[in-house]
């Protein structure tokens, strides 16, 4: 018979990371918030000369500048930076973040005014995803309402939406089918602008090296540009001598388990529950990380992964390494970098690999996933494709897509390639990982066989109200 009872975990300990040591890149004195003149002078003068400093053409200064919401695509290496999202409008000081140096440079190039540099409210300035310290990007996006010229913007010469109807083939698991007229409901889309090469070089060059815009569009005024996103595609490189004795082929096999909806409580940090105690079977019991007594209490532990595997091999530092990508919906703190550590630990016959389809499936807590550098991860791409109008919503002109492809390829693979050697934080992982997955850190043959046979136990209960599979 089964049964919840208490009982005290003796779950193995997650392995850490080796703090980096971050050198500031950028002084904090660049991003205090800039001292204002009073206010209706300012206004009547910035509102006719400051909007893209340098790049007004004959007539422009007759028409004052118009706030528009726009969309904005950039790139970052983050090594040096304190992540991605700063914490208030000033920014922290000692602690630079990739939104400071965007911000400071639009305020520089006269697309946001210095009135409206503080609160964030002001701009609408709003993120589409956040990256931890030291993570990189190459398409990261963010929406603001930005100081603009009508000479500063060009009509949008590729189709933003798809009204055809046809639905990218990784978005189908996620709709049921809709009639032809659903899908028409809604109002027109209207003409999108895009922002001109001159001003896209102008903004950079108030920018770091370290930090590129690529391009960026207008939006419609409710455009929300993290709640509008429908799916982040994030990249890890990885030598591919990291493997062990494993081929690249079944390592792509593994990696492909994390496809689909899964529980990911077992896969990310800050999100197991405590106190649940364990699940007993048979006299056998093991740690529960969910509430077992509601359903709809762990609905938040689920995430929908749509694509996870190897994408291609490139050689750097005269060594081949995989790239590998995973694409979803939406993803929890250090998700990805619990599921590439997984990978790792199977690839380096420490777990069992039917275990990481256990732990998928299960409330239970497991404790397989090693959390892998962040030096390897970057962000690679955001879309913004509306499910019920089976259309996208936000597409970058096709000139910023290959502005973020040679910034990929020039500066983010190369330099993730060199921290990783010269750094050692990959070969430290891998000695830490085998390391604390041996003696009484490690669960034993015994161990996963019982894990087994509890999990069994679980699935095959049918109390009435109780969260399972």
């Amino acid at each position: 018979s089964s049964a919840v009872a208490a009982c005290s975990s003796n779950a193995a300990t997650e392995t850490t990371m080796h703090a980096i040591t971050v050198t500031a890149l950028l002084p904090w004195t660049s991003f205090a918030a800039p001292r204002s003149a009073p206010r209706c002078r300012q206004l009547a003068t910035l509102r006719t000369t400051r909007p893209l400093c340098g790049l007004r053409e004959a007539g422009d200064e007759a028409h004052s500048s118009k706030k528009r919401h726009v969309a904005l695509m950039f790139g970052f290496r983050g090594t040096g930076f304190y992540g991605l999202q700063s914490q208030s409008a000033e920014g922290t000081p000692g602690q630079p973040t990739v939104s400071d140096a965007l911000r400071r440079a639009l305020l520089d190039a006269g697309a946001v005014l210095p009135s409206n540099f503080s609160p964030l409210t002001r701009t609408k300035w709003t993120l589409a995803s956040r990256t931890d310290k030291g993570v990189h990007a190459a398409r990261a996006a963010v929406s603001l309402k930005m100081e603009t010229l009508d000479s500063q913007l060009e009509p949008l010469l590729s189709p933003l939406l798809d009204t055809s109807g046809t639905l990218p083939g990784q978005f189908e698991p996620l709709l049921s089918p809709l009639e032809p007229a659903e899908r028409a409901a809604g109002p027109p889309p209207q003409p999108r602008l895009a922002l001109t090469a001159a001003a896209v070089a102008e903004i950079n060059s108030h920018l770091p090296p370290e930090v590129r815009l690529f391009g960026g569009c207008t939006v419609r005024k409710s455009f929300h540009c993290r709640e509008c996103a429908s799916s982040r595609s994030y990249e890890y490189l990885l030598p591919a001598s990291a493997l062990g004795g494993m081929g690249v082929a079944e390592f792509d096999a593994v990696l492909s388990t994390f496809e689909g909806s899964h529980k990911v409580h077992n896969f990310c940090s800050g999100l197991r529950g405590k106190g649940w105690g364990c699940w007993e079977h048979d006299g056998e019991s093991w740690p529960l990380a969910l509430d077992p007594s509601r359903r709809q209490g762990a609905a938040f532990a689920y995430r929908s992964v749509l694509f996870c595997g190897v994408h291609r091999s490139v050689v750097l530092r005269g060594q081949e390494h995989l790239v590998l990508r995973i694409a979803g919906v939406s993803f929890m703190l250090h998700q990805i970098r619990h599921m590439i550590g997984t990978a790792l630990a199977i690839a380096h016959g420490l777990v069992p690999r039917d275990t990481l389809a256990l732990a998928l499936r299960s409330p239970l807590q497991v404790d397989i996933s090693p959390l892998a550098p962040g030096a390897g991860l970057l962000l690679d791409e955001i879309r913004w494709f509306d499910l019920g109008k089976r259309a996208e919503d936000l597409a970058f002109p096709p000139s910023a897509h290959a502005a973020a492809e040679a910034f990929k390829e020039a500066s983010l693979y190369p330099h993730i390639a060199e921290r990783l050697a010269s750094e050692e934080s990959l070969e430290r992982f891998l000695g830490r990982m085998r390391d604390s997955f041996g003696g009484a850190k490690h669960y034993s043959a015994a161990d996963y066989a019982r894990l087994r046979r509890v999990n069994a136990g679980l699935a095959e209960a049918t109390l009435p109200g109780h969260f399972l599979d």
